[in-house]
Formats: C-alpha cells, sequence, structure tokens
C-alpha cells in the first residue's frame, strides 16, 4: 500500500515538474516576443516623426490588404495549429500549419514584390520609412515561417508529446505575433 503510495506521489510530482518547465518555456517565449515588438515600436515613431502623416497617393493599398488578408488566415490556422498541438493531435498541427505556411508564403512573396515595384521615391523620407518597414516584416516573417516549416519536420519525425509542447505551440504563436505586428504596420503605413 505504501509503496503504491509512493509511485503516485512521484509521478504527481513529475507530472508537476513538467508543468512548471513548460510555465518557465512559454514565459522565456513571451519575453523574447516582447523584445522583438521593440523593432516595430521604433519604426512606427521614426514614420511619424519623419512624415507625421503623410501617405502617397500612389500607394497600392490594395496589394497591402491582400497581404494582411493572408496574414490573417495563417494567423487564425497558427492560432489552431497551438490549440492542436496541446490537445497532442498531430494531424490538426501539421494540417493548421500547412495553411500557415501556405499564406505567410504568398503574403512574403507579396511584400517582396511591393518592396521591390514601391511607387515611391526611395530617398524620400516616407519611402525610407516604407522600405525599412516592409523590410523588417519580411524578416520576421521569414523567421515565423522557418519556425512553423522545422515545427513540421519534427513533429514528422517525433510526434507531440506533453515534454516538447512548447516547441510546437512557440512557432505558432511566433507567426501570430508577426501577424499583430504587420497588421500594426499596414494600418500605420497605408492608411495614418
Amino acid at each position: 500500500m505504501a509503496a503504491t503510495q509512493q509511485l503516485a506521489a512521484s509521478g504527481r510530482n513529475k507530472d508537476i515538474d513538467r508543468q512548471i518547465e513548460q510555465r518557465k518555456s512559454r514565459g522565456a517565449f513571451a519575453l523574447f516576443l516582447f523584445s522583438m515588438a521593440v523593432p516595430f515600436f521604433v519604426i512606427i515613431n521614426v514614420r511619424y516623426l519623419m512624415v507625421y502623416n503623410y501617405v502617397p497617393s500612389s500607394l497600392d493599398q490594395v496589394t497591402g490588404g491582400i497581404e494582411t488578408g493572408l496574414m490573417v488566415i495563417g494567423a487564425l490556422a497558427a492560432f489552431g495549429a497551438a490549440r492542436a498541438a496541446r490537445r497532442l493531435n498531430v494531424g490538426g498541427y501539421r494540417t493548421n500549419s500547412a495553411v500557415s505556411l501556405v499564406a505567410g508564403l504568398v503574403a512574403t512573396i507579396m511584400m517582396l514584390y511591393e518592396m521591390w515595384f514601391h511607387p515611391m521615391n526611395s530617398m524620400s523620407h516616407f519611402g525610407e520609412t516604407f522600405l525599412v518597414s516592409i523590410g523588417l516584416a519580411i524578416v520576421i516573417n521569414l523567421a515565423a515561417l522557418l519556425t512553423l516549416l522545422a515545427g513540421r519536420m519534427r513533429i514528422r519525425a517525433n510526434g507531440i508529446t506533453h515534454e516538447t509542447l512548447t516547441g510546437f505551440e512557440s512557432p505558432a504563436w511566433f507567426w501570430v505575433f508577426a501577424t499583430v505586428g504587420w497588421i500594426a504596420l499596414y494600418i500605420e503605413l497605408y492608411f495614418l
């Protein structure tokens, strides 16, 4: 009887230790995301210091809107991937992360197109801010897409366990962060 109680207590301790480690990992990832938000805030402040509320009439708002729509679709799918990972649902994670990857890749390609064929003078204050903002969004998108791709590759090899759960949730939340950052930049660049 005492041995059975001791085994049960040992199992509960391991479960508590696992939960503590997951909370630590999630907290560290949240700090990482907060630190990644700093460049977005700096660029938004620089835009208002340099050009205030000027938006050129030649700016292609339709392309920006399509990019934003694709990013939101990818973020919703990434949210679904994070939920599937929490339920240890490998199929749901793979499906949702595939949608995020496709939508994100198309949005990033459109951003590259927009950066290459921009309608404004790149030496103007708005052009400078626009190109830096789009460039930052592209770099963060690429990092988020690479982490999603790595998660898909890892899940194929190892599956999801309670111990590896944070490693699959984090890429999905990173894509959601990239989307929120892009929405802020989109509003700031195209409308304000």
